[in-house]
């Protein structure tokens, strides 16, 4: 009888490296950076920016109130301080995410799109003043890798942003074990053995 009552698949969740949903009381802003040399295109920043909100929100569960985006372009950013600008806000957490390399590649055939993009993010505690999370002070890296995208440019960019999102949140919160990993997303085989040893 013990097996019927003990949680499912479904209801496993992977323990977060940093749990942000337990401290929902803090706003957090999300802070969006393409800078030039990533080669991003002029929407990519707000759109990924849109990405993180729907993310958070929608699938995580965070409280809308308390979620904060910021994605202006890097001539506006260049010189702003993200822990100063999330203190001015009421934010407890800056979650600092860089666009290192972005490319998008047109087929050739109707309207067929390939794309890759790489990311790292940083969770600072903007009152400590120091990285949360990830250990590694370079941030954590996601690679996304689009193959063929058949509806066109705006459909493989938003599947890229999206899973940026999704790749980046799934540490930061209790994500269910079979949503853990993205179809896109290019990950180490030490990431692979940890992902399956949860």
């Amino acid at each position: 009888m013990g097996f019927l009552l003990s949680p499912g698949a479904f209801e496993n969740g992977i323990p977060p490296a940093y749990n942000l949903k337990k401290n929902q009381d803090r706003k957090v802003l999300v802070w969006i950076e393409c800078p030039y040399s990533s080669g991003a295109d002029h929407d990519v920043q707000q759109l990924l920016g849109t990405a993180f909100e729907l993310y958070m929100v929608e699938k995580a569960h965070f409280d809308p109130d308390n979620v904060l985006i910021y994605a202006s372009p890097a001539s506006q950013t260049m010189l702003l301080d993200p822990k100063e600008i999330a203190r001015s806000q009421g934010a407890g957490y800056v979650l600092l995410v860089t666009v290192d390399s972005y490319e998008v590649d047109f087929l050739q055939v109707r309207d067929y799109y390939a794309g890759d993009m790489i990311t790292r993010a940083l969770l600072i505690d903007v009152d400590l003043g120091t990285p949360v999370w990830p250990r590694q002070p370079e941030g954590k890296m996601v690679q996304i890798t689009v193959e063929l995208e058949s509806d066109g440019r705006d459909a493989l960019i938003s599947r890229m942003v999206s899973a940026v999102a999704h790749c980046t949140m799934r540490h930061l919160y209790p994500c269910d074990k079979l949503k853990y990993k993205h179809a896109d997303e290019r990950i180490s085989m030490q990431e692979a053995y940890e992902i399956e040893t949860f």
